[in-house]
């Protein structure tokens, strides 16, 4: 019976250290949320889309206070709720850049234009 109880007593501490089902973020799918802010911060998300921004550092947050309180899961699934936001900022951001310049651009055409009336002699009336 003495033999029984180390492999018993092992196995219980395997049971209970693996409890809660998820594997543990690797710190390699923190950084990689870290990175999807920064990414969209160089966007210019922090001017175009600070609420998309605001909520993936929030969820960052989130995330990091779970996987220090060992909640896998919940870490897992904030990690990849930092990762949607900082996406949908980024890309919001980009698309307002987009959108600046192709106005830019349209003022520039339209502005070519007028000289090129202005410079084509008046046809005859």
């Amino acid at each position: 019976m003495k033999h029984l109880r180390i492999p018993l007593l092992a196995l219980a501490v395997y049971a209970a250290a693996h409890a809660s089902g998820a594997p543990r973020p690797s710190n390699a799918e923190l950084a990689r949320a870290e990175n999807a802010i920064r990414s969209a911060e160089n966007a210019g998300a922090t001017d175009h889309a600070r609420d998309l921004l605001d909520r993936a550092r929030g969820d960052l947050a989130a995330a990091q206070h779970d996987w220090q309180d060992r909640r896998w899961e919940s870490a897992r699934r904030r990690i990849a709720e930092t990762e949607a936001a900082a996406s949908a900022a980024e890309s919001k951001a980009k698309a307002m850049a987009m959108t600046r310049q192709a106005d830019e651009w349209k003022r520039e055409a339209d502005d070519f234009e007028r000289r090129a009336r202005e410079l084509s002699p008046q046809a005859p009336q």
